[in-house]
């Protein structure tokens, strides 16, 4: 799915991500944020934690494949919320 997609389904669904927040546009160092951005030529899935900064979790070149794999880290996140 494209990045627009993504954004419509997470606008549709009760997605609970708990403390994290979701960024789309670039890589950032807060605290507790899941994104995926277009950086450096390449699209990057990430997270970072309490501290210590971004870690990059995995790399694609196209889009598409970039936003399915994020969409599933957000589901495996929001499934966390409920136990």
């Amino acid at each position: 799915m494209r990045k627009s997609e993504f954004i419509k389904k997470l606008e549709k669904e009760d997605i609970n991500l708990g403390e994290f927040e979701i960024e789309l546009e670039s890589i950032t160092d807060d605290p507790y944020v899941m994104g995926c951005c277009f950086d450096e030529g390449v699209w990057k899935v990430f997270k970072t934690r309490e501290r210590l900064g971004h870690y990059i979790i995995k790399k694609f070149n196209k889009e598409s494949e970039a936003f399915n794999y994020f969409y599933e880290l957000v589901l495996i996140q929001h499934k966390k919320n409920f136990k």
